[in-house]
């Protein structure tokens, strides 16, 4: 039989928020318009004969930005929630595959290498990134039995936010605040769960 790989592309979206403190600008009768930028996911991959299916619960995880303690108007990423993997062994599977889980690997990467924002064209400075990944690569998955037959694997806030730094940005004009809003939606961080193959390799 041979193995076909099962992989979960999930993608996650930076918004400008006010979770923590309140972006404020001068203004007299306008309200101030509101975007927020959303992500589209494909549900799950199961290939026939595989060895098990992955499953990508990120719910509950938020990405926000809000201004950086003690300033008004510099970014910060704030994240909150967790990314929950799971394995779920297939019925024919091996037992070394039940007993232990396939061996897999989660990435974190970008979907636009040319992300980025200048927050002062005054300058002769170039654009800065919007995000920089702390660390390339593949990372690999250990896997903590449930006790029904399935496997977990979860990364909380603080380890994702060993994986994703956000560049820092003045924001003192809703001009620039609506500009850098409109950056967001440009790109977009893709994690990645992956047992190495792709489908129809042995």
């Amino acid at each position: 039989m041979k193995k076909l790989s099962v992989l979960i592309v999930l993608m996650l979206v930076l918004t400008i928020s006010g979770v923590y403190a309140t972006w404020t600008y001068t203004q007299t009768t306008d309200v101030a318009d509101e975007a927020v930028n959303m992500a589209m996911n494909l549900t799950d991959v199961v290939y026939a004969g595989s060895y098990g299916t992955y499953k990508v619960d990120h719910s509950g995880v938020s990405l926000t930005i809000d201004p950086k303690p003690g300033t008004t108007h510099t970014t910060a990423l704030t994240i909150s929630g967790s990314i929950v993997v799971t394995f779920t062994p297939a019925t024919h599977a091996p037992v070394e595959i039940k007993d232990n889980g396939v061996d897999s690997t989660f990435t974190f990467t970008l979907s636009n290498n040319a992300w980025t924002f200048d927050d002062d064209t005054t300058d002769a400075n170039p654009a800065k990134a919007v995000v920089t990944l702390n660390h390339s690569g593949e990372h690999a998955i250990t896997w903590t039995p449930v006790g029904d037959g399935t496997f977990t694997y979860t990364l909380d806030a603080a380890a994702i936010a060993e994986h994703i730094s956000l560049g820092e940005f003045v924001l003192d004009t809703k001009v620039k605040y609506d500009a850098f809003n409109a950056a967001l939606a440009q790109g977009q961080i893709i994690f990645t769960v992956s047992d190495g193959t792709t489908a129809g390799t042995p």
